[in-house]
């Protein structure tokens, strides 16, 4: 048994060694382990990422992009301190267990280490990668990823999502991308913007000139709706990601809007006679349904994970707070009242919280039951949105974009420069 974090609060998970990977290696079932691992923000596991060994050439670089993306995952999620590479004494050859020398690994403090090999034929690539216990001296888990060039970081951020799963018990969340509203492109235009889960690649969606507000995925995480004044607006649009066309979805001006888990149904804030209510739309565009139709502000609706109640911001008691609408009878109940300004709310994946912006002293991001009762504060920030894990938040602060783990114990930096980063939006995992 190892135990990993002095003195912080610890949840033990129990993991199978010798999980069945696909490289071919006898498994090891009936074999356990019982690891200690520290919550977001405690001490972290300490773990070696050696860059990939090429297996067919000696350009070893997409070995080290590899190993640099799966650093910096297992760094966000507050799980794991990344052993510094530069300290390395093996290089990344040996692969099998019995090659590495794994007291060499145990004198730089890893509890687990990654290692694994690549190589290219033409524009496939074939990625083998396995994370061994230093220890026991036994292989936990491993993959074989087969894909195009173009994948390599999608199959390490895969890979980062692996390992969460062997440690923690619940895949982790870094195969997934997130939209954001930017002004990185010069003046005071804001576009929309698409990042990994490093932060470092960005793509610029929207190329409009003007004002791009409020992003949302659809559930496949292949369709973006956001607001543009590019026509007068803001109207709703939808983007297509892969055939990268735009549609106007409706001809009213809105603020903010959510797809609803089964992908089926848009729920959107739409202005109307200079007040903004609730609606439903279909993904052709088409008035479903009306959600509310009262003299004050109705915004920002989130959809529980089961589809059948709306959270969303409403102005109805005399300042913004959050509300809880049942979608099938539209009887409503007011779910905040601490402070006098709430609003952004962000239902959690696993239906158990609803996140949200408060202003006091400050923009502060907090978390309650969606049943009621007393709020917690998570950190700074403004427009949270979940991880699809349900464990990490997204949100803005001080113009750039940050993680933290929902309990606040983990916070780290997402974005850096370029402009003001703002109104962030997780996506569901890729395929």
């Amino acid at each position: 048994m190892s135990k990993y974090g002095g003195g912080e609060r610890k949840v033990g998970w129990r993991i199978l060694l010798g999980l069945v990977a696909l490289l071919g290696v006898p498994s090891l079932a009936g074999a356990q382990i019982k690891l200690e691992v520290p919550e977001p923000g405690g001490a972290g596991i300490p773990i070696a990422i050696s860059p990939l060994k090429n297996l067919a050439g000696e350009d070893q670089r997409a070995g080290e992009i590899f190993a640099d993306v799966i650093a910096r995952d297992l760094d966000i999620s507050g799980y794991f301190k990344v052993i510094d590479r530069g300290a390395y004494i093996e290089g990344p050859d040996p692969l099998a267990p019995e090659q590495i020398n794994f007291p060499n690994w145990s004198l730089l403090g890893a509890l687990a280490l990654v290692k694994g090999g690549f190589s290219l034929d033409g524009d496939t690539l074939t990625v083998e990668v396995r994370l061994f216990d230093v220890a026991q001296r036994k292989q936990l888990g491993g993959k074989r990823y087969r894909g195009e060039r173009k994948d390599l970081r999608r199959m390490a951020h895969r890979f980062a999502d692996q390992i969460m799963l062997f440690i923690t018990g619940e895949l982790g969340p870094f195969n997934s991308q997130i939209a954001f509203v930017s002004t990185r492109a010069g003046g005071r235009a804001k576009e929309i913007y698409v990042t990994d889960l490093t932060g470092t690649e960005v793509t610029q969606i929207t190329k409009d000139r003007t004002l791009s507000l409020g992003p949302s995925w659809n559930p496949a995480a292949n369709v973006l709706t956001y607001f543009s004044y590019k026509q007068g607006g803001p109207y709703p649009y939808l983007r297509d990601l892969l055939s990268g066309r735009d549609s106007r979805l409706y001809p009213v001006v809105g603020y903010r809007s959510q797809w609803s888990p089964d992908g089926t149904t848009i729920a959107v804030s739409l202005e109307q006679q200079g007040n903004s209510d609730l609606f439903l739309l279909s993904p052709e565009g088409r008035l479903i349904q009306r959600l509310t139709e009262n003299p004050d502000i109705d915004i920002s609706p989130t959809w529980s994970p089961d589809g059948r109640e709306i959270a969303f911001c409403s102005s109805r008691s005399g300042n913004p707070q959050i509300y809880v609408m049942n979608v099938n009878s539209g009887r409503s109940r007011r779910l905040t009242f601490r402070g006098d300004y709430n609003t952004s709310p962000a239902w959690s994946p696993k239906g158990d919280l609803i996140a949200y912006t408060t202003r006091s002293g400050g923009f502060r991001i907090m978390t309650i039951s969606p049943e009621g009762g007393d709020p917690s504060e998570v950190t700074a920030g403004e427009d949270p949105s979940w991880a699809p894990d349900g464990r990490y938040l997204v949100f803005s602060q001080r113009r750039r974009l940050y993680v933290a783990s929902k309990d606040g114990r983990s916070v780290k930096q997402l974005t850096g420069g370029g402009g003001d980063d703002t109104s962030p939006a997780w996506s569901s995992r890729l395929e």
